[in-house]
């Protein structure tokens, strides 16, 4: 009887281990072409990045501290410490601001001119001229919105305060006459309803414009930077 022999596992070639110098393929390698055109210009956007940014260090080195106000100054209203800030602005011999350490001496100070929020203040917007000056008189105005133009009315506006006839009353067969005067505050709405507005006059015709005011039967008219006053001067 012939003897049948099997295979051993071991002569099997596919069940052999694999050599240990032989790996088995990986994944393709991909190779990137060098792209000159492209180094150069992010090489170029790196030296842009550093000059900007050495630029602005020194620009903020270069400025120093002055003074703004933060919201709007009307000519001939009065600098407090709560309407100014500090900023930060680059030396300009044309401007000139009034640097940050002057506050002390700014506070107490007039505006010589209408300053919009966020001016850098100068020399020249500043006054310290005292209202009122000599030869010249404050005197309220107590008056309803009725009796007020619809503009608002600010510090350094020309206003005339004129006498009017009582209610009901026929018109003036004249003109009324006016006291020419310059605005130097104005009050918010009171409780009564009134508006109080500061002008100043010269102080030979204050006690006429005191007695036309105590009437209440006034009214204040705005004029023009140029105008030349009223009738009682």
């Amino acid at each position: 009887m012939a003897k049948s022999i099997r295979p051993d596992a071991t002569d099997d070639p596919f069940g052999q281990p694999l050599d240990a110098g032989f790996d088995p393929p990986g994944p393709p390698v991909r190779r990137y072409r060098r792209r000159p055109a492209l180094i150069g210009m992010g090489v170029g956007l790196l030296a842009t990045c550093g000059a900007g940014a050495a630029y602005l260090a020194q620009s903020s080195g270069d400025t120093v501290p002055v003074l703004a106000v933060t919201d709007t100054v009307y000519r001939g209203e009065v600098l407090d410490a709560a309407r100014l800030t500090t900023a930060r602005a680059a030396p300009d011999p044309a401007v000139r601001p009034v640097a940050a350490s002057r506050l002390p001496d700014v506070v107490g100070q007039r505006a010589s001119t209408d300053l919009p929020a966020g001016t850098l203040l100068t020399d020249a917007a500043l006054t310290a001229a005292e209202v009122p000056a000599t030869g010249q008189s404050v005197v309220g105005v107590a008056v309803t919105e009725a009796q007020l133009p619809q503009s608002d009315l600010v510090p350094g506006d020309h206003v005339r305060v004129f006498g009017t006839p009582s209610l009901g009353d026929a018109p003036p067969s004249e003109p009324p006459r006016s006291v020419a005067a310059t605005v130097v505050s104005v009050s918010a709405v009171l409780d009564s309803g009134h508006v109080v507005v500061d002008v100043v006059v010269a102080d030979e015709i204050a006690g006429t414009l005191v007695a036309k005011a105590a009437t209440g039967r006034v009214a204040i008219v705005l004029d023009a930077a140029d105008a030349q006053g009223g009738d009682d001067r």
